[in-house]
């Protein structure tokens, strides 16, 4: 009877030790590939920045702030993919392995908004950290500047300098290629809207940079989404690499109802 019962203690003492083992491991993992993936291995800061709709015509004040609806929500999606485990566990166990997750690496996470027209972007704190630009070129000066710096592969139509948002149809844009040899390629889709996301290396200021970024204000909501949903998907694609994917999404009307868009490049 007692050899039974040490059988069975040493037994469940073993099988504990063993899970614990087996948790840890998987947490370990799941830390890299997140870290890796949003740049927080070398550098511990991320900022989500939105874009700024203020503009001197609407104010006599020489810089503000206003931030959409849609991009408020895009934020959400990030911020939840931040607040919760890089990797999939019971609902149960979720709090004690993010206390572990957030225990053993620091990093700096905040939200913030692009600069106003006014000022130079190039001053803009944030740029030493890493980044994940929500938004167009035409309303976030962050995204503006990468594409000027000649850092990014693709750009929506309503981000060409000559276009005119009175003139081109949200619904009837296309994303261009801007590097690579298929320079100067359009990607389009009728009866869908169109979203990117991005990642690209910034080798000068040392950071990691992701766009989310529609022709529409619910489309950037749906791409963030859509990073937030799918990143490890992403990681197992792409590795560690930079990587550009245009997506087509339903119309959504503004509803925010996530559907799973079609990859269209």
């Amino acid at each position: 009877m007692l050899l039974d019962i040490a059988t069975n203690v040493i037994a469940n003492i073993v099988f504990w030790i063993g899970l614990g083992l087996a948790a840890a491991g998987m947490v370990r993992i799941g830390q890299h590939r997140f870290r890796t993936f949003f740049g927080l291995r070398a550098n511990p800061h991320l900022i989500v920045c939105l874009s700024n709709l203020w503009n001197t015509t609407t104010s006599t004040r020489p810089r503000g702030y206003s931030v959409s609806l849609h991009e408020l929500r895009a934020s959400e999606a990030i911020t939840r993919l931040f607040g919760s485990a890089s990797f999939r566990l019971p609902d149960l166990v979720r709090g004690l392995v993010d206390a572990i997750y957030l225990g053993g690496h620091k990093y700096d996470f905040q939200t913030t908004v692009s600069p106003a027209v006014t000022d130079d972007p190039q001053h803009f704190t944030g740029l030493g950290g890493n980044l994940i630009v929500v938004g167009a070129a035409t309303r976030n000066r962050i995204r503006k500047l990468y594409l000027d710096e000649n850092l990014v592969t693709l750009r929506l139509s309503n981000e060409r300098p000559d276009a005119d948002p009175h003139q081109l149809q949200p619904e009837a844009g296309y994303a261009e290629v801007l590097n690579g040899p298929d320079l100067g390629e359009r990607v389009a889709s009728d009866a869908t809207t169109l979203a990117v996301v991005e990642k690209v290396r910034d080798a000068v200021r040392g950071t990691t940079v992701i766009f989310c970024l529609g022709c529409r204000g619910d489309t950037t909501w749906a791409a963030a989404e859509y990073l937030a949903r799918n990143w490890r998907l992403l990681r197992r694609e792409f590795g560690d690499e930079p990587f550009a994917v245009c997506l087509a999404f339903r119309k959504l009307d503004y509803s925010y109802r996530y559907h799973p868009p079609r990859r269209l490049r």
